[in-house]
């Protein structure tokens, strides 16, 4: 069973990932980055962002994203990918990354670590529910993930890899 579910979540999941941690990794589910202040407002602002100012406005950006995703709203999920990445990939591609084999169910936001001032990576508790085929059960699962993010021009964007 341990290797059904470690199956389903590589082959259905990672297109939504950027990799996943293990408990093996060492890091911490609860760990917090605290990461200096950041003096870098637009120009015409004098006024100086706080952690907890940018550790909010990320927040809020990774939720929204995976609302999006959890309602299949992927043309509003596609609007949180990175300036570049839909510079390069359509839409459509960007809808063709995902299956529907996996119902994601909700998420949480665990740990926001700041790489500098416009680069972050978030670990993200990602519940979802698999429901294999010729079975009548649905598998509930749990897995840890972490996604890239960064800051372009005030406004955080997801890493998609593609």
């Amino acid at each position: 069973m341990f290797l059904l579910r470690c199956l389903v979540v590589s082959l259905c999941v990672y297109p939504v990932m950027a990799y996943t941690v293990t408990p093996e990794s060492g890091v911490s589910a609860q760990e917090v980055s605290t990461a200096a202040p950041v003096a870098s407002a637009p120009a015409d602002s004098a006024v100086t962002e706080t952690v907890d100012a940018q550790q909010m406005a990320l927040k809020q950006r990774v939720m929204a994203r995976w609302d999006a995703l959890i309602r299949r709203d992927f043309e509003a999920a596609y609007a949180f990918t990175s300036p570049s990445y839909r510079a390069l990939f359509p839409l459509s591609v960007f809808k063709s990354k995902f299956g529907n084999k996996v119902a994601w169910r909700r998420v949480e936001v665990i740990n926001l670590e700041f790489k500098d001032a416009d680069a972050a990576t978030v670990g993200v508790d990602l519940y979802l529910g698999y429901h294999p085929p010729q079975s009548e059960k649905t598998l509930e699962m749990k897995t840890y993930i972490q996604e890239p993010w960064v800051r372009v021009d005030g406004q955080w964007w997801y890493v998609m890899k593609d």
